[in-house]
């Protein structure tokens, strides 16, 4: 990938509560790159599988009002490349609760931006989790188009977050806290829904 590196400072996080729904606008909304713990945060709060990330990072965004985060968005390789050739997706992404109306399809827009300036992918993958109650309606606003879904879904139910299965294998420290309470029944493994698969066509396709 030819992309653009921008070496950003670190924003403060809005706290939940402190922008007042009536004052913050899509106008408003900066969009910056940014590394993963500036907006680790955000998704730690609000985002339900909390702020650990499985798999690789290729580039993070943060969403800025009046200089603080109020979203982040994380970038990184499909994990079935051969199945998505010359795609990157869009692992991560969750804004706070009193951004308005339009503010993920104002992101999802300038991410995409972006990756058609900096980056030779062809196309943006995403996922849509129906078993947390997600079904794709800002990825069809933003001008995906789903292309299937996946089969039902399988997560670690962990201190109060899902992760992956293969959180279980990875060399992570909470990945060994996690096999034990596995085994000691304090983690479940559950079957979900499935997820449903939303692509962006930089070339301009339409579904």
């Amino acid at each position: 990938m030819d992309s653009v590196k921008v070496t950003q400072p670190s924003f403060q996080m809005v706290e939940s509560g402190a922008v007042p729904t009536s004052t913050l606008h899509v106008k408003d909304l900066i969009v910056r790159l940014c590394s993963f713990k500036d907006i680790s945060n955000i998704f730690e709060r609000y985002h339900y599988k909390g702020k650990h990330m499985g798999g690789g990072i290729s580039e993070c965004f943060s969403l800025l009002y009046n200089g603080n985060i109020v979203g982040g968005a994380v970038l990184g390789k499909p994990r079935h490349e051969n199945k998505y050739p010359d795609s990157i997706d869009i692992r991560r992404m969750a804004l706070i609760d009193e951004c308005p109306k339009n503010s993920e399809s104002f992101f999802l827009s300038k991410i995409i931006l972006w990756i058609k300036k900096n980056t030779y992918y062809k196309k943006v993958l995403s996922y849509a989790d129906k078993s947390v109650g997600h079904v794709g309606t800002i990825y069809k606003a933003a001008n995906f188009y789903k292309v299937g879904e996946t089969s039902p879904s399988k997560h670690i139910y962990w201190r109060g977050h899902l992760y992956h299965p293969r959180s279980l294998t990875i060399d992570r420290p909470y990945s060994y806290e996690m096999r034990e309470d596995v085994k000691n029944g304090n983690a479940k493994l559950t079957t979900g829904l499935p997820k449903s698969i939303w692509i962006y066509d930089i070339r301009g396709k339409t579904n």
